[in-house]
């Protein structure tokens, strides 16, 4: 019974696996009289492209080895060769994927997934018509123009190209290797691809980030995902994301010459984190003279939360301290006024920054906010300068710096004399009478109506 039993399971199996084999076989055929008609601008617009997507959802559910995998995988390799029908299967892949096309958006919260190897097969197929490298057909088809159409939900090139960088991640290489979809992003030049990986290491930095000032409430707590991380949180050794940065050389992207408009693919002020990430120095200075100062210090800030190795603290404080555009050093003077932000105090005071849009007496009120105490009893001996600011109330104007450095050194100088012992530089605040006692009846006119209560 028992032999007779597991032999009927067995003819099942088979049964439904040669069932879905002729499935498949079947979408393959009309897969090819679909191509053998003609597919194009004009039959990429109707219900036509739905043997190519059939096709694609048929390769992408198949048992790896199988028959029905091999039948399928012809079918789109033969179809791959007309570019509509490409941008159609690599779109139900990415769909498959993340379980919808419409959760695309959705990239850095879910969970990696393994992509079936017979599909990493067939984006990593070497072809002709490559422009950058490697020469496989992924990298061809992004190297392609945009086709002349709006194309499947979420089925541009830069969709295409995030997912791939998700995908990666689910492969679990030893730590001195690489696997297929890593390997290809660890090497490659193709800009979309290098563009996405850019996204996700601002990915992992915002996520170290908020990981650092939230433990309480990460995202492994909640059993949710954190695919972009760029260290391991307890050995801190760099993820698979971090080595397949490292060892890529064509990170960071960097600023145009002078002169030169530039690529829409520069990465602004993150590009100074993933230069130092990358152990690439010497591109820092071109990338901080081309990067917004107010960003460039939010960054650098970024950065010092990052549970990464020391050394990318200990560049990200030597870049604060050597900034000389006056825009960058005020936006540092800003932060230290935070009460959570003792790395910017800490810069502030050993580069000895003032903000620039203050004058004599708002710098006095700066570094006793900041608790800069023998700069500012050396500038302010016996307390009048910074007496003198306070009392003007917030309305003062540039050059003295406008209400919000007023309301700001306000409250960082009542902090900072609570903490230090000192005496308040504010002056106090003016005594009010009390009010009469409300006599006569309740309300303020002799119409409110009190029901006839209220009267003495």
């Amino acid at each position: 019974m028992g032999d007779d039993g597991g032999a009927g399971k067995q003819g099942a199996g088979r049964a439904r696996e040669a069932a879905r084999q002729v499935v498949a076989w079947a979408h393959a055929v009309r897969v090819r009289r679909r191509l053998a008609r003609g597919f194009g601008p004009r039959t990429a617009r109707s219900r036509e492209p739905e043997p190519f997507q059939r096709i694609a959802r048929i390769m992408w559910a198949a048992p790896e080895g199988s028959r029905e995998a091999g039948v399928a995988a012809r079918a789109a390799a033969e179809a791959a060769a007309n570019p509509f029908a490409l941008r159609e299967l690599l779109a139900v892949f990415r769909a498959q994927y993340v379980g919808g096309a419409h959760r695309g958006d959705q990239l850095a919260r879910l969970r990696p997934r393994r992509v079936p190897s017979h599909v990493t097969a067939f984006l990593l197929e070497p072809v002709d018509g490559a422009v950058h490298r490697p020469g496989v057909r992924a990298v061809a088809y992004l190297d392609a123009p945009e086709l002349p159409l709006p194309g499947p939900v979420y089925g541009s090139r830069g969709d295409l190209a995030q997912w791939l960088v998700h995908a990666a991640h689910a492969e679990s290489p030893p730590a001195a290797s690489f696997g297929p979809l890593s390997g290809l992003l660890a090497g490659t030049d193709q800009p979309h691809l290098l563009v996405a990986l850019r996204s996700a290491f601002v990915s992992g930095v915002r996520d170290g980030a908020h990981h650092a000032t939230h433990p309480d409430i990460s995202g492994a707590s909640r059993g949710g995902s954190r695919p972009f991380r760029l260290w391991q949180e307890r050995e801190g050794a760099p993820t698979l994301l971090a080595r397949m940065l490292r060892a890529n050389p064509h990170l960071p992207l960097l600023p145009p010459p002078a002169g030169q408009d530039g690529p829409p693919q520069f990465g602004g002020a993150h590009a100074v984190l993933l230069a130092l990430v990358t152990g690439r120095p010497d591109q820092i200075d071109p990338i901080v003279r081309a990067t917004d100062p107010t960003r460039l210090v939010e960054s650098l800030d970024l950065g010092l939360l990052q549970p990464g190795p020391p050394e990318l603290l200990r560049e990200c404080r030597r870049i604060l301290r050597r900034l000389d555009d006056p825009a960058a050093r005020d936006e540092v003077c800003r932060r230290a006024l935070n009460d959570g932000s003792p790395e910017m105090r800490a810069a502030v005071a050993e580069a000895g920054y003032l903000p620039s849009v203050l004058d004599e007496e708002g710098r006095a009120a700066f570094l006793f906010a900041t608790e800069q105490w023998e700069r500012y009893d050396a500038a302010d001996p016996r307390g009048r300068l910074v007496a003198d600011y306070f009392a003007h109330g917030p309305s003062r104007r540039p050059p003295q710096g406008g209400e919000w450095w007023w309301w700001a050194l306000k409250y960082a100088a009542m902090t900072a004399a609570a903490r230090s012992g000192r005496r308040t530089p504010l002056p106090p605040s003016p005594t009010t009478s009390a009010p009469a006692r409300r006599t006569g009846p309740i309300g303020g006119w002799p119409t409110s109506y009190t029901g006839g209560f209220g009267t003495h």
